[in-house]
């Protein structure tokens, strides 16, 4: 099996567990899934970057990668919202 098919199996597992795991402790917020999955697939991202070449579905993992830590910090930048209107 390649590095890269490992990795999107991987993920999966990942975020099938969260899921799962959102469901047995009754905490079905979007929002901290979406967080959670992305450090998932940050952590994935970065361990499956090959050392000494470059191949092009690296590419688009780094877009993929861009586009998920703007989400990331879309979604804390939401919850940061959310405290300031709590604590007034």
């Amino acid at each position: 099996m390649r590095k890269k098919d490992i990795a999107s199996v991987v993920l999966m597992v990942w975020m099938l567990a969260m899921s799962n795991l959102m469901g047995i402790l009754y905490g079905p917020d979007l929002r901290f899934f979406i967080a959670v999955a992305l450090m998932g697939f940050f952590i994935v991202a970065y361990t499956m970057r090959p050392i000494f070449s470059r191949p092009d579905y690296i590419r688009n993992i780094d877009r993929m990668t861009v586009a998920g830590a703007a989400l990331f910090g879309l979604i804390i930048y939401l919850r940061m919202l959310e405290l300031i209107g709590y604590w007034s």
